[in-house]
């Protein structure tokens, strides 16, 4: 009677989506490094003996003005190759340019001071979108890149650069006829953990199980369900503003989310880490706002 009881009143909760990049960070970046293994060896389709993550997501460029990204999810694979993974929802323009930004800033910041440019490890780039790129239109849901010959596109000039790109609609699609693809597995799991399909292949495919299992645990923590509401209220006004142009909009709603975020106490880095803001901008704003 009391297990009963216990479940009747235990609080209901919504699972959170991995393709909100703030959920796709609490999973793959400080829970479960099987997990991590386990999906980076399946969009690389390769074993992976050893993975070492950095938590340290930052990318600085080499002047104070330089542009900082900050990726989703650094790694370093069996020792010797760096690696990064973007957790994107909405296509924009400047989708490649961004993705070659952090690429070449992955490789580059390699080479410390005194170092020879032997040291430069192979550096994968790897950008999981939830909607289609119109510039791979025609090709299949994941596209591997690399430098090749123009008159013989079997020749590579080096493995040290490879850019992955995984569709998640077009995967979706591929899943139907290749439901054993542990690739197309994770893109299924990405879009919709709670699905009855997903459910099935969580038979056989453990580390999803894993995935599954962590992803409910993140999303019984309220904190982490008002943090993922605000990310997604973010991106979708953000992509809204500058399709219509409005830059002052986009200032406006940036504040509200740091308003909110302040009033539900989270500390000053997370809030400058999720919003891309200043920690002087931060405190401005909590001094005028009173909070």
């Amino acid at each position: 009677m009391a297990y009963n009881l216990k479940e009747k009143n235990k609080k209901e909760f919504k699972i959170l989506r991995p393709t909100n990049d703030i959920v796709f960070q609490m999973l793959f970046s400080t829970v479960n490094v099987e997990i991590t293994k386990g999906l980076i060896s399946a969009l690389l389709e390769s074993e992976i003996n050893s993975l070492e993550l950095d938590l340290n997501k930052q990318l600085q460029g080499d002047e104070v003005d330089d542009k900082i990204g900050i990726v989703d999810l650094r790694a370093k694979i069996d020792n010797n190759i760096e690696c990064e993974i973007e957790m994107q929802m909405i296509y924009s323009k400047n989708f490649i340019p961004r993705l070659l930004y952090y690429w070449s800033k992955l490789y580059s910041n390699q080479l410390k001071k005194g170092k020879k440019y032997d040291a430069l490890n192979k550096t994968i780039s790897i950008a999981i979108i939830n909607e289609n790129v119109p510039e791979l239109k025609g090709l299949l849901s994941h596209t591997k890149w690399q430098i090749r010959e123009s008159g013989n596109y079997r020749k590579i000039l080096t493995d040290k650069l490879e850019i992955h790109i995984i569709e998640i609609r077009k995967a979706i699609e591929e899943y139907k006829n290749n439901r054993k693809n542990e690739r197309l597995q994770w893109m299924m799991f990405l879009n919709n953990p709670d699905s009855k399909e997903v459910d099935s292949i969580m038979k056989d495919n453990i580390k999803i199980k894993e995935a599954k299992n962590t992803l409910n645990d993140l999303s019984q923590d309220e904190k982490n369900q008002r943090i993922a509401e605000l990310r997604l209220k973010n991106i979708l006004d953000k992509q809204d503003i500058y399709e219509t142009g409005i830059e002052k909009g986009i200032k406006r709603e940036k504040e509200n989310i740091i308003v909110e975020m302040l009033k539900a106490k989270e500390p000053i880095e997370k809030i400058m880490k999720f919003t891309n803001t200043k920690k002087q901008e931060i405190e401005k704003i909590k001094k005028e706002k009173n909070i």
